[in-house]
């Protein structure tokens, strides 16, 4: 893993509690006619030996599933592009049932480090439980883990869940691949390249700078 982030001395950490009374505005654009079938479409994150290794690296190293630094990645990527605050989210993983709108704290690095929001997902996702909501969170994210070889393409299948953006995150040939899904309706393109872009940024710094959790 690459050395360390040392963050400079002017940043301040706060309680990311302070962050959770805020909701951060996913979407550019509101849902116009819930009725119209969304035209979804992907901006990939780039495939990278890299990028897996560290995230090998770091399930081993902080004891820790790969879905947990992947949503604290996603947590940081949201904060740097789209701003601070509260965002419900759909998760879908090897834990079971899919959790349901769970409360994700975006905190950028100038107010928490990457242990403090490590940590954070870390206790969210341990509370998180299947229940019912009154309105599906716009973000759903969709860790499918190691495809066998025989499956149908999955980053070629559009979603179907009625969320405005999906995050895809799949193994296919060893390499970690994440898709964007969004609803053109609501995004502009720049905005998911942004976020696409960000989030590798985002996972090297939960995976070379985080300590293990409490």
């Amino acid at each position: 893993m690459v050395a360390p982030y040392l963050a400079p001395p002017t940043e301040v950490a706060r309680p990311l509690g302070e962050f959770a009374t805020a909701t951060v505005r996913i979407a550019d654009y509101d849902a116009a006619d819930t009725g119209v079938t969304a035209s979804m479409v992907k901006v990939s994150t780039p495939a990278s030996d890299e990028l897996t290794a560290e995230l090998d690296g770091a399930t081993g190293c902080l004891g820790l599933p790969a879905d947990e630094i992947l949503v604290a990645a996603l947590s940081r990527t949201i904060a740097r592009t789209l701003g601070e605050g509260l965002v419900p989210v759909d998760i879908a993983s090897h834990r079971g049932s899919l959790l349901d709108a769970v409360p994700l704290v975006c905190v950028a690095a100038q107010h928490a480090s990457a242990t403090d929001v490590l940590a954070s997902v870390h206790q969210t996702l341990a509370a998180a439980s299947e229940r019912e909501v009154a309105a599906s969170p716009e973000v759903y994210f969709n860790y499918i883990g190691e495809l066998p070889s025989d499956t149908m393409p999955v980053q070629e299948t559009p979603p179907g869940l009625g969320h405005a953006l999906e995050v895809r995150v799949y193994r296919a040939g060893g390499d970690v691949r994440i898709d964007w899904w969004y609803d053109t309706s609501r995004f502009e393109h720049y905005t998911i390249e942004e976020l696409s872009e960000q989030f590798p940024l985002a996972l090297v710094e939960m995976t070379s700078d985080a300590l293990p959790p409490n």
